[in-house]
């Protein structure tokens, strides 16, 4: 009966060791010196008047306080889409002493945007000896609309050269117009084309056309669809399955 007794307390003891130098090696591994900066986010939409200057703040955040201030050096990639004559980026980014998060500033003008089709300024941070960074950062840029955005997301079956469409005012003139597109070799849906309009007060029809007579329809299965909204509303939202064309009327 001791001899169980001293067993059970034999097994506590080495328990509890066991959760002490657990402790003791998270206690280490909180202060570790690992060092890791990285981006907000990895994605930042932005819109901007047309030729207007903008600026935006990209926050930058640390893994670690330190009692002097760090600077860290930031580089656009060569992928980015943005004009370099139209934004300014800072080559570095400095995080202040006793703090974990910097700002970087970066300026951009709305020049050679378009509401549909976003510029991108693809943004790094350069690693170094003991320095970890994490993914890069794509800020979109677009035109802003300050008046009424109508959004247009269409896809189409495998015979887009069939497909057009057209948004006209109260005055019969078109304000928007797309197709035909192309065709595919498969038997199946076309990837998402998204469009977008800046439009002002007013009564628009929107009209989606196909030239064979059968809509958006390949077969039972493949059948395309359109989306049309207006700040944010939903005016039509829709299966592809009308004849020779389809129409909606809307007030902004």
């Amino acid at each position: 009966m001791k001899l169980i007794k001293l067993s059970r307390f034999f097994v506590l003891f080495l328990s509890l060791s066991f959760v002490i130098q657990g402790c003791t090696q998270d206690d280490s591994h909180t202060s570790s010196p690992f060092n890791y900066v990285t981006f907000e986010t990895k994605v930042k939409n932005i819109s901007v008047n047309p030729g207007a200057t903008l600026a935006t703040d990209v926050k930058v955040y640390s893994s670690k306080k330190s009692g002097s201030a760090r600077t860290y050096t930031v580089a656009v990639a060569a992928a980015s889409t943005m004009l370099p004559a139209n934004y300014t980026v800072p080559a570095t980014v400095t995080i202040p002493a006793n703090s974990n998060e910097g700002v970087l500033t970066i300026s951009t003008i709305g020049n050679g945007l378009s509401l549909s089709n976003a510029r991108t300024i693809i943004l790094n941070l350069v690693a170094e000896d003991g320095l970890y960074t994490g993914s890069a950062m794509t800020i979109n840029v677009r035109e802003n609309c300050p008046l009424n955005t109508v959004t247009l997301d269409l896809i189409l079956d495998r015979y887009g050269s069939e497909i057009s469409w057209d948004i006209k005012n109260a005055s019969n003139v078109v304000v928007a117009s797309g197709g035909p597109y192309t065709d595919t070799a498969t038997n199946a849906l076309q990837a998402a084309r998204n469009f977008i309009f800046c439009l002002p007060n007013g009564t628009y029809t929107f009209t989606i056309r196909d030239a064979y007579g059968d809509g958006m329809v390949t077969s039972s299965t493949v059948v395309g669809s359109y989306n049309l909204r207006a700040n944010g509303t939903t005016i039509a939202n829709l299966p592809g399955n009308f004849t020779f064309s389809r129409s909606h009327t809307f007030t902004l």
